[in-house]
């Protein structure tokens, strides 16, 4: 039975959990920088937890999700790669391009894998809309917005730029990923607007440092000349995302959340589709995509390392305007 590793308890690693269980893997080791999160969330699932050292240099695993705040990811990873280890981790994977490339160096080297958790690749609406778009090269796409916003959550590490917090690191980095999956490379950056909405932000702990954005606004243009609008927040009561397109012959409505419809007009064949797809675990499909690239099962093409330097590429320009 393959045994998997997940460094980090906070509220991504129950995700995590829930996947590797759905894929019939029960022998998994937790561990964190806060051993009492790490024995509660052990409890809970009735799995084992275990120092970060010990779990990571262990020969027993080879595999493993890491689910911490960014700016911690680059340690974690150094330490993952040098011991041959496979890994699954959340975004961003590194706030640095040169690390980034390091990483990939040496990941070449040892043949592991090393991907990314953008988990909207695996939403089947969004699976739907890029197919189609991919096909349909004669579709005259020339604008998209995309809308992401969410309350945040009472984690402090998210509204400190030192931590890798804020609504770039946290929101955005989906919307990017997004936006070169389906429309293709970013060129140019037209416009940002970028605030802090609530600089007195109520959380659980009164001593943290709110300077990260939790409001931005964005105007982008791909290399195919699509103009892309993307706004997101951490200051709404709850959490909502779509993309849509509104051209003259085709219009499309897309969302992550089972509550919103595909909804696709294309009036050049006269082809109409409304359809709701049933609530699924997203984390189940991409973690049997991460397993089954570890057991060589299928080529690493989904959420790679070059596809997140290319991310970490943009964020750092939004970041410096």
């Amino acid at each position: 039975m393959k045994k998997i590793g997940i460094i980090g308890c906070g509220r991504q690693a129950p995700k995590h959990i829930k996947g590797y269980l759905e894929n019939g893997i029960t022998d998994i080791f937790v561990s964190d920088i806060l051993n009492d999160k790490a024995q509660d969330i052990a409890t809970e699932f009735g799995i084992k937890c275990m120092d970060i050292d010990e779990l990571i240099s262990s020969r027993e695993i080879v595999s493993y999700s890491v689910c911490t705040p960014p700016n911690t990811h680059d340690e974690i990873i150094e330490k993952l790669i040098l011991n041959n280890k496979n890994f699954l981790c959340e975004k961003p994977i590194s706030l640095s391009i040169d690390s980034l490339n390091r990483f990939i160096k040496m990941t070449k080297r040892n043949h592991t894998i090393a991907m990314g958790g953008y988990i909207y690749k695996f939403s089947p609406a969004y699976k739907n809309l890029r197919k189609l778009i991919h096909q349909k090269k004669e579709l005259s796409i020339n604008n998209a917005y995309l809308r992401v916003a969410s309350p945040g959550s009472d984690s402090p590490w998210q509204y400190s730029k030192l931590d890798g917090g804020g609504v770039i690191n946290e929101l955005v980095v989906h919307m990017i990923d997004l936006v070169q999956w389906c429309f293709g490379p970013i060129k140019e950056i037209k416009f940002i607007k970028k605030d802090i909405y609530l600089p007195n932000r109520k959380t659980k702990f009164d001593n943290i440092k709110i300077d990260a954005e939790d409001y931005i606004f964005i105007k982008l243009m791909t290399e195919g000349n699509i103009n892309i609008d993307i706004e997101a927040d951490l200051i709404s009561k709850e959490f909502v995302q779509f993309l849509e397109i509104n051209n003259k012959s085709f219009y499309t409505f897309c969302s992550i959340q089972p509550n919103l419809p595909l909804w696709i007009n294309n009036k050049m064949d006269n082809n109409k589709v409304i359809k709701y797809f049933d609530f699924q675990n997203l984390y189940i499909s991409q973690i049997k995509y991460f397993l089954d690239c570890v057991d060589r099962k299928i080529p690493h093409s989904i959420s790679t390392l070059e596809e997140s330097t290319s991310i970490c590429n943009i964020i750092d320009q939004l970041k410096e305007n």
